[in-house]
């Protein structure tokens, strides 16, 4: 007779403001999903909790900023006796609903400090003669972050306009256009190289009918035309110069449809870097996928992963998102993918 003990289980363990409140929640938890997001966006969790006893709308209410440290637990999951652990960093509260009846509250919670005005507040300045780590170490600093900048290119500009935004979607829009990812993840704000990140070595294989798939889908639309090559056209009206260049990846086909862009460059090295990430841009929406799979705490965005036994569709992808949940249906893992590009 298998005891419980030596069942396969996923289970959350939950620091709340410093406090252990796993054995609390257990009780009452009705589902729990932790969004790993895509660039651009911020990591949050969810936790849904029956409430008949009125405890979470009343002596155990949220506040707006309580902090939540959250780790996934698998034990036994693929061999007895193991135990792995997923640590999935700290959030702050930021939204609590309460429903009923039955009676039943929702404590949501993101990765970036509630108190920062980084995603909220817009603002209108220039930057002058400024490097793009400089643009990212003074918005992590106003938000309370940490930079980690894993990028080797560091790219400079005469000057930049933030007209009308948050600081989070000026860096954003800034660090897309240089082929640079932005994420804010347990108390960091993060630059990477997505072309760097998709070279890396894939973490795993996940064949069809082999591995635990619990569902797929892939897709492919006319609408989403890869581009043979970016041309980049820009006159410097300060600089009395026009700025030309043409790229083009190898191995892309001599004939078809060219991106053609119009847009500020300070020189020939710029419009060919700007040219080169458009077309990286442009061109790596055009592979793309989901899986859905029984829990895998392997499972972050940026790694990258084969996928063998969909034909047309197999080969090396990165994940652009992944979600952690735990409910009614067990641990699973759903992870949203792009095929690498190759350069």
């Amino acid at each position: 007779m298998k005891l419980m003990q030596d069942a396969r289980r996923a289970v959350l363990v939950i620091n709340y403001n410093g406090k252990d409140v796993t054995t609390d929640l257990a009780k009452s938890l009705i589902d729990f999903s932790y969004n790993d997001a895509a660039p651009g966006d911020a990591d949050d969790i969810s936790i849904n909790l029956e409430d008949g006893a009125q405890n979470w709308q009343g002596p155990w209410s949220p506040t707006e900023g309580d902090k939540i440290k959250v780790e996934i637990r698998t034990i036994n999951w693929d061999k007895p006796g193991e135990i792995k652990k997923l640590p999935l960093g700290s959030f702050e509260v930021d939204t609590f609903d309460f429903t009923g009846p039955p009676d039943s509250v929702s404590i949501k919670a993101l990765s970036i400090p509630i108190g920062a005005d980084i995603r909220q507040e817009k603002r209108s300045r220039s930057w002058e003669k400024v490097a793009l780590k400089t643009v990212a170490t003074q918005v992590a600093k106003s938000a309370g972050l940490k930079l980690l900048y894993e990028t080797k290119e560091n790219p400079s500009y005469d000057r930049l306009e933030q007209s009308g935004m948050s600081d989070l979607a000026f860096l954003v829009d800034a660090a897309k256009k240089e082929g640079i990812a932005v994420k804010v993840v347990g108390g960091k704000l993060v630059l990477f190289d997505e072309a760097e990140y998709e070279k890396k070595a894939p973490i795993t294989t996940i064949t069809r009918g082999k591995d635990n798939v619990i569902s797929y889908a892939f897709n492919w639309s006319t609408t989403l035309v890869a581009y043979r090559a970016c041309e980049v056209s820009y006159t410097n009206a300060k600089k009395k110069k026009t700025f030309k260049a043409m790229y083009s990846p190898p191995g892309a086909p001599k004939s078809g449809p060219v991106l053609k862009l119009n847009e500020q460059v300070d020189s020939q090295s710029a419009a060919l870097r700007l040219a080169r990430k458009s077309l990286r841009e442009k061109n790596k929406e055009s592979g793309k996928g989901s899986l859905v799979l029984m829990g895998d705490i392997r499972m972050a965005t940026g790694l990258t992963i084969n996928v063998k036994g969909w034909k047309r569709f197999d080969g090396k992808y990165i994940i652009e998102s992944c979600t952690h949940a735990i409910g009614s249906g067990g641990y699973v893992t759903n992870i949203g993918i792009r095929k690498v590009l190759g350069w």
